[in-house]
């Protein structure tokens, strides 16, 4: 188990389908980070089964409370060992409305950063956000993401109509940074 002083991760179980349901019923979710619409439990259950299938999916909890308030996840980039993509990872999160502003996302990216470098031994991890999304943006750079590019998807296909932002975390810039900061 990843854990910190005030929270820790675990993965998903059947019983977080209320969660996500509750997330996935939220337009906020969808506008500012492309989760997924959940319209009852049965497609809940589905997706904590979706979530429960990928090895590095964690749901964030209270270390208080044991209460569920967030995911953090890391991804593959590609699976083809020439071009170098096993050593890098994607990094995906959401975090309850409810609990924004008390520095737990922070926290929950740090544990997952420290797992990917140091025992995953990956040498980048990536992360996109919504064009607009600001919160998500900053906190990035706050962590020492470095902006790269925007891909506009409504020139890619019709069916979007988002942009994305990328940003890139070097393995040795955060092993520089994490050595200044405790979790």
């Amino acid at each position: 188990m990843l854990e910190s002083k005030r929270i820790y991760l675990r993965p998903f179980e059947e019983r977080d389908a209320q969660q996500l349901l509750k997330w996935g019923g939220n337009p906020r979710y969808h506008k500012m980070a492309g989760f997924e619409e959940y319209r009852n439990l049965t497609e809940a259950v589905n997706g904590v089964k979706q979530y429960m299938s990928r090895p590095e999916s964690y749901v964030v909890c209270l270390r208080k409370n044991n209460e569920v308030i967030g995911l953090v996840e890391l991804y593959e980039r590609g699976l083809d060992e020439k071009s170098g993509l096993l050593k890098t990872k994607e990094v995906g999160f959401l975090l309850d409305q409810s609990f924004e502003g008390h520095g737990y996302m922070t926290e929950a990216l740090r544990l997952i950063l420290t797992y990917a470098f140091k025992k995953k031994k990956q040498v980048e991890v990536w992360a996109g956000t919504f064009a607009d999304n600001e919160k998500s943006q900053k906190l990035l750079k706050t962590l020492g993401f470095k902006y790269v590019y925007t891909v506009d998807y409504t020139q890619v296909s019709a069916l979007f109509s988002f942009k994305e932002k990328y940003y890139l975390l070097k393995k040795e810039e955060w092993l520089k940074i994490n050595a200044n900061t405790k979790s």
